[in-house]
């Protein structure tokens, strides 16, 4: 076992901060975060210093295998996680049925007789889409601010997981990913064939929504099943949370900010200097896969 680990579990068994052995050792909290994270090494003084805080050898804190028993981490550790990816895909999945339903409303608003009933059936269609954000943003919102409470409290976690748990979640993983796709290819199947043998109207809205009821299965599957992924991923999370994967991700955020903020201003300025209102809602796809890449690049900095 290397030096960081066993730094890092004892640390745990005596139920000290990284802050207060910084204090101790008279470093500062990043130095103790980069020792554990295995990115930093202190000087020999500081060595003796922490052997003699945890009243242990040289040998042992070196080259020995020092364990503690993370059996209640890693039970807090899954409800998290667990909690987290259910919310997430479960708010996914909201909000794109409320997607679909618009669609949904927007094609009886085509068919309706009268003005007044295609005007009440399209603002029915945006009021349930904005119920569905109002459900599904507030959830956001608190699993974000509990994982980052848990990310502070637990910024390096020691590896709970067995290659036989992560090779049989892996298993899940390929079959539900294969699922989605297959709902995807069924939508798109189906609205080429009723558009294509013209057994509805170019006006109709029904291809389209048998799709996005397609796309709204299989999304918070992709959603569900990548985070449960991450979740496996202990040397990403510890990565993420050292100092330096702390800084690639403010600046991958940054970036991220500036592209979205761009395809707002594109965005509003194609629509009513162009009246492109009806195809710029484009940009903002485009706009998330460029953040993807970003993000990719910095986590594989």
């Amino acid at each position: 076992m290397a030096f960081n680990e066993n730094l890092q579990n004892l640390r745990k068994m005596k139920g000290m901060s990284q802050e207060q052995l910084a204090e101790q050792l008279g470093v500062s909290r990043q130095a103790i975060s980069k020792y554990e994270s295995g990115n930093g090494y202190p000087e020999t003084e500081k060595l003796i210093a922490i052997c003699e805080i945890f009243d242990c050898s040289m040998d042992v804190l070196i080259k020995g295998k020092i364990t503690v028993d993370s059996t209640g981490e890693k039970k807090k550790y899954e409800n998290l996680q667990n909690k987290f990816s259910k919310g997430i895909a479960l708010g996914v999945g909201i909000i794109l049925l409320g997607v679909t339903i618009l669609l949904g409303f927007a094609g009886v608003a085509n068919a309706a007789t009268t003005a007044a009933l295609e005007e009440r059936y399209a603002i029915m269609g945006v009021i349930v889409l904005l119920c569905c954000i109002l459900i599904a943003v507030p959830t956001f919102i608190m699993l974000g601010i509990e994982e980052e409470n848990f990310d502070k409290k637990y910024p390096q976690l020691p590896h709970f997981y067995t290659e036989e748990e992560v090779e049989k979640f892996d298993k899940k993983f390929v079959k539900a990913i294969a699922l989605g796709v297959a709902l995807i290819l069924v939508g798109v199947i189906a609205m080429i064939a009723l558009y294509g043998l013209r057994m509805v109207g170019e006006e109709s809205t029904m291809p389209t929504v048998i799709l996005m009821g397609c796309v709204t299965i299989a999304v918070p599957i992709f959603t569900y099943f990548g985070i449960q992924k991450e979740k496996y991923d202990i040397e990403k999370y510890n990565r993420m949370h050292s100092e330096e994967g702390k800084t690639r991700e403010e600046k991958s955020g940054k970036i991220c900010g500036v592209i979205m903020l761009t395809a707002t201003a594109i965005f509003l300025a194609s629509g009513w200097v162009f009246d492109l209102w009806k195809m710029n809602w484009v940009i903002f796809p485009i706009g998330g896969i460029l953040c993807g890449i970003v993000s990719t690049i910095f986590e594989k900095e």
